[in-house]
């Protein structure tokens, strides 16, 4: 019987972008779209919200969101050395490998950033590949169609956001929820994911549990 493959989120999951990317956004982005800036002290509020309440609280429209997410990975391109790993994913990425599980990456990030990232790292040979989806609002179609175009049989997602459980749901994957990303752990919970871990190490128990 295959193993079941792990397929990871990157923003929030694998890299911790969450500050840089709303450093980019105010600063290069928010004036010129129009669309309200992300203040400090609304970072953990903002964590509690789901994707659509988080657009609409700050002027994004499906207008605008596009336009903004070129603009965003655009600037990300130019400093995906700065960004760093999310603590103790390296060490658990390897591991989930040396146990001879499979590992690729499903994103709405640039392909490009994403393989300039895992390079970095000397992380990219661990990955069997990189899938980028443009539409964020439409992973569970990107996760069937990844499905198609892998020909994968078993996986299961690894992702940091109410969407993603969403998306999961829809197709029939089941879904391991990190608590380290951008929803807290107590808004993860809400929408019951099969797994919910606060560190990477959780991880290989979940292998364990599935050898």
């Amino acid at each position: 019987m295959k193993k079941t493959m792990f397929i990871f989120d990157f923003d929030g999951t694998i890299a911790d972008s969450l500050h840089m990317g709303i450093d980019l956004y105010n600063n290069h982005i928010a004036k010129k779209l129009n669309c309200k800036k992300i203040e400090k002290n609304e970072i953990e509020d903002l964590k509690e919200k789901n994707t659509y309440k988080l657009l609409k609280d700050h002027n994004i429209n499906l207008i605008k969101l596009p336009i903004l997410l070129f603009r965003l990975k655009k600037l990300m391109s130019e400093k995906m050395g700065e960004i760093p790993l999310i603590d103790g994913i390296k060490e658990a990425l390897i591991s989930l490998n040396k146990m001879g599980y499979k590992i690729g990456v499903l994103t709405s990030n640039n392909k490009k950033n994403v393989d300039n990232f895992l390079n970095y790292y000397e992380l990219r040979n661990l990955f069997e590949f990189i899938y980028s989806e443009k539409n964020i609002f439409g992973k569970d179609k990107a996760i069937n169609k990844m499905i198609k175009i892998e020909k994968l049989d078993r996986i299961i997602y690894v992702g940091d956001e109410t969407r993603d459980i969403e998306a999961c749901k829809k197709v029939g994957v089941p879904i391991i929820s990190v608590g380290w990303g951008f929803n807290t752990s107590v808004n993860l919970k809400k929408h019951n994911p099969d797994y919910l871990i606060e560190d990477p190490k959780g991880l290989l128990e979940i292998a364990m549990e599935l050898e």
